[in-house]
């Protein structure tokens, strides 16, 4: 027996031309009437010129020219003018107030209609993506939020059919009217078998919300507390393998298990790990999943680096900074020059944007590179031999942001990069003190007007500075500059920002710390003896961490979250990262 129609979303008869809402009245009757007083005046405009032509030359007119020239007389007039005007404006308002004749002039005329219609599981009320929904004939699949959207749809009343294996047919009847025409939710019942299926997160072992599972051409999405109710036609499916999907995570494939129980599955992120290796005799660069799976070379070592190397990957994971010997290039006195090689990630392509006697990487703002780099090149001239340099990997292009015979300091924070240009026979004009500039080479500012011996930074808001008059804490916040004690540590801290500089990461003593910078609150993530480094955030909620002990050099993922357990990625070469000013 077919299935019965979904009467409750059926407007009664007597109802249906009040819900022809859609179209909108007033412009239809604006635009007919604008119709009527255009071809009005062009009328006139024919009639007024063929009364001119026969005033000069009287024609002998016949039955439809008598009846022409009458009415032409007639529109001469005022009172003519109006009259036809309003009986035009009735026979239109007339046309308008049948909804069957206005929807036939305007699809006459060539007028289209869109239409979109969400669907969800009844039970669950979440999207259902791939629903086949039927309007006026015309198929679409509903996307990944459960809509099907159409276009270029006749104007009126229309049929509209929803189907989906393992679920009951739903059969509705719509008026499309002029415009976008957002439809009722529908809301599909199963009439088969349903799976169910719990998704949670590998570093978090948390839920896993928006979660698709695809099982041939039936899908369902998860809900906050990572369940998935997959709905089949089959009732003895189990085994049957679901694929699991979700933008940001490497997407998988589980076994279904019996109606009356519940698979579960974990999902990994899709962000890559990226490290060096020497198992193989050279200083291999590696990229894996980070729990280990999917391992590959991105650079393979030339043989030629040595053991001073510096990795650093940018804050989206598409791209590695590498500094090493690998190039084996030599200055003309034969000093082993260092390389800087950009890597993109994603594509395994890699490109060289330096050799220098030394090569610092300070910070990775967005897709932008910065770092210092120094010469000793006799060639190089003596006020350019320490430069600071701003690479952008997506607009290929660089800025320099300093220039000096000699720098004291170069420091990356809270989205800007400072610098101290030391006192130098070699000078010029430039004067020895602190600079604030933006990672693109805009607003640069002179902060401190003295000389900067070193500095370290203390605190997320402070630098401490070495002067000639003692220690000064430069606070970075607010510019202010005051007279204080020596630093208890002179190890300066390396902060790693998120992408809005809301929160960072620092190790003290063993201890990765998570760093709210808008409360100003450090809370401890993990503590792991070795811990040494934090290596890179991958999203909002997780990052990498170094560790190095007298057992193993590795590096491991994290949840930032109380009670998360770290996941070992791999054994590593040990290499530096950011430099922390100098």
């Amino acid at each position: 027996m077919p299935p019965k129609d979904d009467q409750p979303d059926q407007p009664p008869a007597d109802e249906a031309e009040a819900e022809d809402s859609p179209l909108d009245d007033d412009r239809t009757d604006r635009a007919v009437d604008d119709i009527v007083a255009r071809e009005g005046d062009e009328l006139l405009a024919v009639q007024d010129a063929a009364a001119e032509r026969a005033s000069h030359a009287a024609p002998r007119r016949g039955f439809w020219g008598t009846i022409g020239h009458g009415f032409a007389l007639w529109l001469g007039t005022a009172k003519g003018r109006w009259l036809t005007f309003i009986l035009l404006v009735l026979i239109s308002g007339g046309v308008a107030a049948v909804p069957e004749a206005r929807y036939f002039a305007l699809n006459t005329a060539g007028v289209r209609a869109s239409a979109s219609i969400p669907v969800v599981d009844d039970i669950t009320q979440l999207p259902l993506k791939g629903v086949t929904v039927t309007v006026a004939g015309q198929s679409k699949e509903t996307d990944a939020k459960g809509v099907a959207r159409f276009t270029k749809l006749r104007l009126g009343k229309t049929d509209v059919t929803v189907s989906q294996p393992g679920f009951a047919l739903i059969r509705r009847h719509a008026v499309l009217g002029w415009g976008s025409n957002p439809l009722d939710q529908v809301s599909l019942t199963a009439t088969g078998a349903r799976y169910a299926i719990v998704v949670q997160d590998y570093l978090s072992g948390k839920p896993l919300a928006g979660v698709l599972a695809t099982a041939g051409d039936s899908t369902a999405l998860s809900d906050d507390q990572g369940k998935i109710e997959l709905t089949l036609e089959n009732p003895s499916a189990a085994g049957l393998q679901v694929t699991l999907s979700k933008d940001g995570y490497r997407t998988e494939q589980t076994a279904l298990k019996a109606p009356n129980q519940t698979a579960a599955a974990t999902l990994v992120t899709s962000r890559k790990a990226v490290f060096l290796s020497k198992a193989s005799g050279v200083y291999d660069l590696y990229k894996s999943d980070i729990d280990g799976a999917n391992k590959e070379v991105l650079l393979p070592g030339t043989g030629n680096e040595n053991g001073n190397l510096t990795l650093v990957v940018s804050p989206d994971g598409s791209h590695a900074a590498l500094v090493s010997t690998r190039d084996n290039q030599h200055d003309a006195d034969g000093y082993l020059l260092s390389t800087l090689t950009m890597i993109d990630v994603e594509q395994g392509t890699a490109s060289t944007l330096s050799h220098a006697d030394q090569i610092q990487l300070i910070d990775w703002i967005g897709s932008r590179l910065v770092f210092e780099q120094v010469s000793s090149d006799p060639k190089t001239p003596p006020a350019s031999r320490s430069t600071v340099v701003s690479y952008d990997y997506v607009a290929n292009s660089r800025v320099q942001l300093a220039a000096a015979p000699k720098l004291s300091g170069v420091f990356s924070a809270q989205g800007a990069m400072y610098y101290a240009i030391a006192a130098d026979d070699n000078n010029g004009s430039l004067q020895p003190a602190l600079y604030r500039i933006n990672p693109d080479g805009t607003n640069r500012q002179n902060v401190y007007s003295h000389e900067v011996w070193s500095g370290l930074r203390t605190d997320y808001n402070t630098l401490a500075l070495q002067t000639a008059d003692g220690w000064i804490g430069y606070n970075l916040k607010t510019g202010a500059a005051a007279a204080i004690a020596g630093p208890s540590s002179y190890t300066s801290r390396l902060y790693r920002d998120n992408a809005d500089h809301s929160r960072s990461l620092w190790v003290n003593q063993g201890v990765l710390m998570l760093s709210d910078t808008v409360a100003g609150k450090d809370t401890p993530v993990q503590t792991q003896s070795g811990l040494t480094y934090p290596v890179q955030w991958l999203g909002d909620d997780a990052a990498i961490f170094r560790v190095v002990t007298s057992n193993e050099t590795a590096d491991y993922a994290t949840a930032l979250s109380a009670g998360a357990v770290p996941h070992k990625i791999a054994d590593v070469a040990n290499t530096y990262g950011f430099s922390s000013g100098q």
